[in-house]
């Protein structure tokens, strides 16, 4: 699945899709850093499977304003 990037609240993120033997994996990357939220979305109800990549994205987005993020530095 092809990789997806939003901006939320001034900062851009890039999340790579990957399959999991139970769901899906998708790993959120603030751009700008090195740290790597990985969340998963397991077989079942809770996305739609028609539309599939957009119910991840929608539920990426979501996800994104509950990880923990350091604050970015200025240099």
């Amino acid at each position: 699945m092809e990789p997806h990037r939003f901006e939320q609240a001034g900062a851009v993120f890039e999340v790579a899709f990957e399959r999991a033997p139970e769901g899906w994996l998708a790993r959120i990357r603030r751009e700008g850093t090195d740290t790597v939220h990985v969340v998963g979305f397991p077989d079942g109800p809770g996305y739609d499977p028609a539309d599939l990549r957009d119910s991840l994205i929608a539920g990426c987005e979501a996800a994104v304003s509950n990880l923990p993020w350091a604050p970015p530095t200025r240099h």
